[in-house]
């Protein structure tokens, strides 16, 4: 009986896990050469020393980053300012204005009310219509009024 048919052919089961392992054939050897002691303690201080000052690099260009994002930040800030100042004294200039046309419309107001009319127009001479002024005319035939060409007439019976 052939035990290694059961291994491959199974369907409901991996028996691959109990197969006979397989040889794994050693890599072949090649040319290694030792580096002395010196070279390697001086490749490790070169290692150090860049790794010291990338990291010294990138600090300095984060406080440099951190410093203009704070320096931006204080511009636009005081330019806001500025501008909600300008935009006050705007506002108060308006107000202003809004008070003396206030002003001026009340004094136009009492020099064109009713009883200064009457003032002014009695220093004139001039008197209210009385009864005696109104004259009434009455006629028999048909009011007719012509205007131009007998283009627009009004009658009134």
């Amino acid at each position: 009986m052939n035990n290694l048919k059961y291994y491959e052919d199974s369907l409901a089961y991996d028996f691959s896990m109990f197969a006979p392992a397989k040889k794994v054939p050693t890599p072949k050897k090649g040319k290694i050469i030792d580096i002395p002691e010196e070279q390697k303690k001086r490749a490790m201080r070169r290692k150090r020393a860049a790794s010291g000052l990338s990291g010294k690099v990138s600090a300095i260009l984060a406080t440099v980053f951190i410093i203009g994002m704070l320096s931006g930040n204080i511009i636009l800030r005081s330019q806001i300012t500025e501008t909600e100042q300008k935009i006050t004294k705007m506002e108060n200039q308006i107000s202003l204005a809004e008070s003396k046309l206030a002003s001026v419309n009340f004094k136009m107001e009492q020099k064109l009310s009713y009883s200064n009319l009457e003032e002014a127009a009695t220093s004139l001479g001039m008197r209210k219509l009385s009864k005696s002024q109104i004259v009434y005319i009455r006629t028999n035939e048909d009011n007719k009024a012509v205007l131009g060409e007998d283009a627009l007439s009004a009658e009134n019976n």
